[in-house]
């Protein structure tokens, strides 16, 4: 919601409950998804986390309720975005196949972040005093969730840094030819066959795709021939991510997030691609990037109509 549309303390304090009772659906949505997925740890954390936005909401309450301010009933849900900050935490805190607490309490700061850039510029922009100095009081509030969840957020990566579970990611300045390039294609499209794989009789649109990404990897591999060597850092890379998918095929399994790890895996690899492009300085390993960001589109598309057909 835009800061013009802030017109007095009522809107801006319903805006403020509503963001609060957002969050506690949200939340509860993950903690519901995560128990399902037998992922305990993240259930832990978004149910503490559903507990603190309840007390958020009561002492939202009692606070407009001493200063005899109505709620608006024509104030909406509210759903916290802003382009200037990534999504990135949100996607890997929803995913209930990698979702850890690390992952939940970044996604619990990153939207802090956005409450707290909204109320800072109602406080800049309004014209109203009041509006000002409720907005002011709601943007420290905010500032001082996140900090104390950053500092959650610190002890949570030290321990799954301890305990090996921190994910590794693709990291594109690994990549120093075209060479090295298809082989992290070669792992990508296994992973995504070895997922396809156990969902196709229970999903049969995903056949199509499935035929798709296998002559995709045949077409590479051929390119690559029989005697080609990536460099020691691409394979590097490429080992701590398998061992990283061993230890998840070993601790979650469940058919709903195998659909999400599966959409999450062409993301991602389109988003690798994709900046690859980007960030290219040899043009063999420019061009192939891109016809490799264009098949990750394909599947994107092909996997929306598949989920689409399996929910009408």
């Amino acid at each position: 919601m835009l800061a013009s549309n802030v017109k007095n303390t009522s809107d801006l304090m319903s805006i403020a409950l509503q963001a609060e009772r957002e969050a506690i659906r949200r939340y509860s949505h993950l903690m519901k998804a995560m128990r399902e997925a037998n992922n305990e740890s993240a259930a832990a954390l978004f149910e503490r986390m559903v507990a603190e936005e309840q007390e958020h909401e009561r002492l939202l309450e009692e606070w407009m309720q001493q200063e005899k301010i109505k709620e608006n009933p024509d104030i909406a849900a509210v759903r916290w975005s802003d382009p200037n900050i990534s999504t990135v935490y949100n996607d890997e805190a929803k995913d209930p196949y990698q979702s850890s607490p690390y992952r939940a309490l970044a996604f619990a700061v990153h939207n802090e972040e956005i409450a707290f850039r909204f109320y800072t510029h109602v406080a800049a922009e309004s014209d109203n005093k009041e509006v000002r100095k409720y907005a002011e009081i709601l943007a420290r509030e905010e500032l001082g969730h996140a900090a104390l969840l950053r500092a959650e957020r610190r002890r949570a990566y030290h321990k799954e840094r301890e305990s090996g579970e921190v994910e590794p990611a693709f990291d594109t300045s690994l990549i120093h030819s075209e060479t090295d390039l298809l082989t992290v294609a070669l792992f990508v499209d296994r992973v995504l066959l070895d997922l396809m794989q156990d969902m196709t009789e229970e999903m049969p649109p995903l056949k199509a795709m499935f035929s798709n990404t296998e002559q995709e990897f045949n077409r590479n591999e051929k390119k690559l021939g029989d005697n080609y060597s990536a460099s020691e850092d691409t394979l590097a890379m490429l080992e701590q991510l398998k061992s990283y998918n061993t230890y998840l095929k070993e601790k979650i399994k469940h058919p709903e997030p195998e659909m999400t790890r599966l959409w999450t895996c062409c993301d991602r690899s389109f988003a690798f691609y994709d900046s690859i492009v980007e960030s290219a300085t040899d043009e063999d390993v420019m061009l192939a990037a891109q016809q490799l960001t264009v098949s990750a589109l394909d599947r994107i598309a092909a996997l929306k109509q598949v989920i689409a057909l399996n929910e009408s």
